[in-house]
């Protein structure tokens, strides 16, 4: 059996609307690296990210490109070429690689490699248009104008003037900043790792989160770790009028503090960018919440971006040359 490059990357295949210049080249050279190296290319992009990884599926893979599952410690451990196996490099479809151990990757002798700010820029434009999607209510005032009958509730806010709360400065964060220069807002930020170089140009000021919480009117999140930084304590700061924003990750944010806030009026609304993971909690059509299934990332340029680096680390890697992108050896 031919040892193997396998494709998870769930829109690796998607056809672009705008048929940008270069739209194949990442598939193309896939498939020339492959042949000349006696491989063959898989396609397994329907696959769900959320099913658990197994040994067998993996079998005779040289290299992944891969979307959202997760890669732990005991099946690194038996993939890499420490312990005799075939894998030699994961290639993230994506900016973060949480999901992938990258201290067992390292002991198994796997390249790990993401796609550095490749989806950054579509990100934030998403993530602007759910902040004036929640401050407009949209969803309520859609659902009712869509059955011919006029607005009930407040009204949507201004958003021009307000103080905007950005968490997370780094690139999603600034191209925020950027979108929303012309909103004449006043700007404070937060982050472990302040850039107060760009803080001064952009007359941002750094304080910290509960602070932010308490200040702002408008409040984006654009943290990269995997650790809740959204809870009761931080929605109690906030004021009635608040919108909150995540088109990050949803564990950063406590789903079901966050609907009892919105659903008493204690925060104006919420916009999230994952699928809803509360059965139990309705989005009615009256309520103040926005949700998309993880689609910051899915425009053309994002996609093409994404699709591109991913494979060049790939067919850099098997064509025998350094390896770019590279997060843990």
């Amino acid at each position: 059996m031919s040892k193997k490059i396998l494709v998870f990357a769930t829109s690796f295949q998607d056809t672009l609307a705008s048929h940008p210049e270069g739209e194949e080249v990442p598939r193309r050279e896939l498939e020339r690296v492959a042949a000349e190296n006696s491989l063959t290319l898989e396609f397994r992009t329907n696959r769900n990210p959320a099913t658990p990884l197994s040994i067998d599926e993996l079998k005779d893979a040289v290299a992944v490109i891969a979307d959202l599952e997760v890669w732990p410690a005991p099946l690194l451990a038996q993939l890499g070429p420490a312990a005799g196996g075939d894998l030699r490099i994961i290639a993230r479809y994506g900016i973060g690689y949480n999901n992938v151990d990258l201290e067992a990757a390292q002991q198994a002798g796997i390249i790990v490699t993401n796609t550095p700010a490749a989806s950054a820029r579509p990100t934030a434009e998403w993530a602007v248009a759910t902040l004036l999607d929640i401050a407009g209510r949209r969803i309520p005032h859609h659902s009712r104008a869509s059955r011919g009958l006029l607005k009930t509730g407040p009204s949507r806010l201004d958003v021009s003037g307000k103080t905007l709360g950005i968490v997370g400065t780094g690139t999603i964060g600034k191209y925020v900043q950027s979108m929303l220069s012309g909103f004449d807002l006043k700007l404070i930020v937060s982050d472990p790792y302040p850039d107060r170089t760009w803080a001064e140009s952009v007359g941002a000021e750094y304080v910290e989160l509960e602070e932010l919480c308490s200040r702002a009117d408008l409040i984006t999140l654009h943290a990269s770790g995997t650790a809740q930084i959204i809870g009761e304590n931080e929605l109690n700061r906030m004021k009635p009028e608040t919108v909150l924003v995540n088109c990050a990750r949803g564990i950063l944010v406590d789903s079901r503090a966050v609907y009892k806030a919105v659903t008493e009026k204690r925060l104006f609304g919420y916009g999230l960018d994952e699928v809803w993971d509360q059965p139990d909690l309705p989005l009615t059509d009256d309520l103040n919440i926005a949700v998309s299934p993880h689609v910051g990332s899915d425009s053309d340029y994002g996609k093409l971006r994404m699709r591109s680096l991913s494979a060049e680390a790939v067919v850099r890697y098997l064509d025998g040359h350094e390896v770019p992108y590279v997060v843990s050896r």
